[in-house]
């Protein structure tokens, strides 16, 4: 069936579902998020503490959330009011379903955005290595990436392409078609089509520029940046401070960030796997699917690091590049690198790949509820209404994200890049559209993760959750009842508070105080 996506519709095979899931896991949170967020926050010690996350975290959260699809076997929101009066609860539990909802439409807005500059990336550097190909013949394959450019110009190249909204509106227009056209042609005639592809052509780029990096890059010091854990601070020859495990324990923002990467990157709080949970066949071993899919995304978010980091650090450069690391730092380096054009155009294909998986995901969580309010068959038709929609947000994403100064000083003001909304608050501060955007929807998730713990632990009888999930052990079960009724909602509200209330409002007012 390609059609509607209905409570008949069942993955083919539960390979299919695995591939999806991941799929949906994996993605620029992976490529992007993590290694900027890994660099900033210390490395190792971060890396640890994102691990621990997922483990007592991440892990029971995925677990509820696709037994609340399958078991509910509609969209997420349809799902949770189904359990919740089957249990003789309010379905007002569904709240926590709209606001993951809710959070994946948001970040769609921007995320489409983002890849495609991953697109333009690619055409940019490919471009290039064609180019080498016609004048070099073979031997032009080593050359660096933007070969002809200095470093200065290839450091420019995001700066000129924020510059042009038209140029991103269009990338963000062709990601955007795609996205929908997978999405409608349903679950088994589009996104299983799309990963089953997507996902193993994914996973060979990804080892061939590890092997790339280890084999060209400083794996040495890569190696030790993200995976050593040392107890202090030490000072990196680039004049940045690695951080070590006891800056972590004080300093509660590497915790709130290894939280932050776990739900961004698995997808949590968002209805993505309760959507795809919705689609698991009865007999597919659930608990042994939430760990496959978990470990695949931490296993990929630090195979990413470790691609990266020796890269950066072989040709002298910082790790901690933030948001940019991937669109001015990874460029920087294979400029300078042989074969630098061929694996920086692999890197840009493999995280398209990456971010087409996540979007197809992202877009039918709310695919799904649309079709059952309007009990259509037509996708098509479902897709392209919220394909618009996002679209028609993405572009004023786009226009808010134009340096308000050109690169020869000139004056690129518009009313996106200078709208600050609920700039006044602590909260938001400074923040245009595109990245206020983009911090609500780091509030909105984890809020839905809570309220999923609250209501797989304390609202879903024991009875119903041990029927739905299916542990094979009667210990497994009671170890996840515990993490996600008391560690889940306990961590993930301290996480809030110490996002929301501690740093904005309470630490700047103690600050003022004691001075």
């Amino acid at each position: 069936m390609q059609g509607t996506a209905g409570e008949g519709v069942k993955w083919s095979s539960n390979a299919a579902f695995t591939l999806a899931a991941i799929g949906s896991a994996v993605g620029l949170g992976n490529l992007w998020r993590f290694p900027y967020v890994a660099g900033e926050n210390g490395g190792g010690a971060f890396v640890l503490f994102y691990v621990i996350c997922v483990v007592l975290i991440g892990l029971p959260v995925l677990i509820s959330e696709l037994f609340i699809g399958r078991r509910g076997g509609m969209s997420a929101v349809g799902s949770v009011v189904k359990l919740a009066r089957a249990e003789g609860r309010s379905p007002l539990w569904s709240m926590q379903s709209w606001f993951g909802m809710t959070g994946a439409f948001i970040i769609l807005t921007f995320y489409s955005l983002i890849a495609g500059w991953v697109m333009a990336y690619v055409v940019m550097i490919g471009g290039g290595v064609f180019a080498a190909i016609g004048a070099d013949g073979l031997a032009g394959l080593k050359a660096g990436a933007f070969a002809s450019s200095s470093d200065a110009e290839v450091s420019a190249k995001l700066g000129e392409l924020l510059s042009d909204p038209n140029r991103m509106i269009f990338y963000h227009g062709m990601f955007a078609i795609l996205t929908v056209a997978i999405v409608a042609r349903g679950v088994k005639g589009g996104i299983e089509t799309a990963v089953t592809f997507l996902m193993p052509a994914f996973f060979i780029l990804l080892l061939v520029l590890l092997a790339f990096a280890l084999a060209t890059g400083d794996s040495k010091q890569g190696i030790d940046f993200l995976l050593g854990v040392r107890i202090g601070d030490t000072n990196l020859a680039d004049g940045t401070v690695r951080h070590g495990l006891l800056h972590g324990l004080k300093d509660g923002s590497v915790i709130s960030a290894a939280l932050g990467q776990a739900f961004f990157s698995i997808g949590l709080g968002s209805a993505l796997m309760a959507t795809y949970g919705a689609y698991m066949r009865s007999e597919q071993n659930l608990p042994n699917a939430a760990r496959i899919i978990a470990i695949a995304d931490t296993g990929v978010g630090i195979v990413a690091g470790l691609a990266i980091f020796p890269i950066v650090f072989a040709m002298g450069l910082a790790p901690g590049g933030g948001p940019t690391l991937m669109f001015q730092t990874l460029p920087l380096a294979f400029h300078g690198m042989p074969f630098g054009g061929l694996f920086g155009m692999m890197f840009f294909l493999l995280a398209f790949f990456a971010a087409i998986t996540s979007s197809i995901a992202l877009l039918e969580t709310s695919t799904k509820w649309l079709d059952e309010q309007t009990k259509s068959d037509k996708r098509l038709i479902s897709a392209s209404i919220l394909g618009v929609a996002f679209f028609a947000i993405g572009v004023l994403n786009a226009y808010s994200q134009v340096p308000q100064a050109g690169a020869n000083g000139e004056d690129q003001l518009n009313f996106w890049n200078t709208w600050l909304p609920f700039g006044d608050m602590q909260l938001f501060k400074g923040m245009v559209l595109m990245d206020f955007l983009s911090a609500t929807t780091d509030l909105i998730l984890p809020i839905a993760g809570l309220i999923t713990a609250l209501f797989a632990g304390w609202v879903v009888s024991s009875s119903t959750a041990r029927e739905a999930i299916g542990f094979k052990s009667e210990k497994w079960f009671l170890r996840w009842r515990f993490l996600i009724r008391w560690v889940c909602p306990i961590g993930i509200f301290i996480v809030i508070f110490y996002a929301t209330i501690w740093i904005p409002f309470l630490l700047p007012m103690l600050t003022n105080l004691s001075s």
